[in-house]
């Protein structure tokens, strides 16, 4: 227990003042919410016992038709319905896919609702009939997904690029000319894949493969030195933050998922990743920069210490703090972000719930106050504790 309290006090920000504090317990709760989503929302209670037979259906791929072929008598079961002998339910009794046709659509929270308190809506229902409480709590999931995962994706791309480019800047590193046309083909090639009729699974085995071939073809190629031809790397990652950086993010946003084939998380988080890696590489590359003339780092080049073990152990672990601080606004535009493509429609599949999608509903029905309060609440209060917690980090490193 003191491990945990020492660990939460370590927080950063955490003795700022009462505001910081409460914006790390706010976003642990939304993680909280976000881990455990399914065992606090679903239909599917916990334990039941029928016919004197016990299950366990949460924790069970077991459906109702499946109860209803091994019960006939019972025949149809319904989670809601059916009698069961036993039961222990979630504390709520809804999935986020769960269509009550007996409470229907645009149910207020304070209506009066068929039913016991069990089975109420306590937030009251979107469009189809779905629990907005259920909604709110896969929301939190998808949200903190996205939002995490498309900046360590940014983080993984902007970290590598941003310190290559101010280490070796445009004339530091150099490659033979073999090496120059192993790179070229592979990415001619990796380019012409993508735009052949064949299924997304082969194309991405083909492009691992090659990618991983030429990374040996390179390794085993280094000591062929007849010529070498200078990469400027600083202008190609420099020139490439330029250009993400001149167009609107939201509009680039929207083509690149519109002319995407695929649908989904994975191409959501990527396309997020692509518009926040170069803030990451900005803020790496003035670290380096920073770092690169500092006496140590000097000495360790006179030793002949190797460029990429430098960069590994003893330039990029403390160049983070500042790289972390963008991190965390990254992560709340990511939200936002993927709030915004929800509300427009696009990006997630449609049978997904979030909460841009439960304000989304709102427009068709102005009078269904609580799918703009809840969901833009989640969201207001999710990007103020993510800025908070960033303005904190900020005021700490300056120091």
């Amino acid at each position: 227990m003191k491990k945990l309290i020492s660990l939460i006090r370590a927080l950063p920000g955490w003795s700022s003042g009462f505001s910081v504090r409460f914006a790390w317990l706010f976003l642990f709760f939304i993680g909280f919410i976000a881990l455990f989503g399914p065992w606090i929302a679903n239909e599917k209670p916990y334990y039941c016992k029928l016919d004197g037979q016990s299950y366990f259906p949460l924790f069970t791929s077991v459906s109702e038709s499946g109860f209803s072929s091994k019960h006939p008598s019972h025949s149809p079961v319904n989670w809601h319905t059916t009698k069961f002998e036993s039961v222990w339910r979630t504390p709520i009794p809804f999935g986020y896919r769960t269509i009550d046709l007996k409470a229907g659509s645009y149910i207020s929270p304070f209506a009066d609702q068929a039913g016991n308190n069990r089975f109420r809506h306590w937030l009251g229902t979107d469009a189809l009939g779905r629990d907005v409480l259920a909604g709110m709590i896969r929301g939190c999931r998808v949200s903190l997904l996205i939002g995490l995962g498309s900046m360590l994706i940014a983080l993984l791309i902007g970290v590598p690029l941003g310190s290559a480019a101010a280490w070796w800047g445009n004339k530091g590193w150099r490659l033979t000319i073999l090496q120059f046309i192993i790179m070229l083909f592979t990415c001619t090639v990796v380019f012409l894949v993508w735009f052949t009729p064949i299924t997304i699974l082969t194309k991405s085995l083909v492009s691992v493969f090659l990618v991983l071939a030429a990374i040996y073809l390179l390794w085993k190629s280094r000591s062929y030195s007849r010529g070498r031809i200078a990469v400027p790397i600083d202008q190609l990652v420099m020139g490439w933050v330029s250009i993400i950086d001149g167009f609107p993010a939201l509009f680039l946003i929207l083509i690149l998922v519109a002319i995407v084939p695929l649908k989904g998380w994975v191409v959501v988080m990527l396309t997020i990743a692509l518009l926040r890696w170069p803030s990451m590489a900005r803020y790496m590359r003035a670290e380096v920069f920073k770092m690169k003339e500092s006496n140590y780092i000097k000495a360790a080049q006179i030793l002949n210490v190797p460029s990429w073990q430098i960069l590994r152990r003893h330039i990029v672990p403390y160049a983070f703090r500042p790289v972390m601080i963008s991190f965390v606004f990254g992560v709340s535009s990511a939200i936002l972000a993927e709030s915004s493509l929800s509300f427009l429609g696009i990006g997630l599949p449609t049978e997904e719930i979030n909460w841009g999608r439960l304000l989304a509903q709102s427009r068709n029905h102005f009078d269904a106050w609580w799918l703009v309060l809840f969901p833009g609440s989640a969201i207001f209060f999710t990007l103020l504790s993510l800025y908070t917690i960033g303005n904190a980090w900020q005021k700490l490193s300056e120091k």
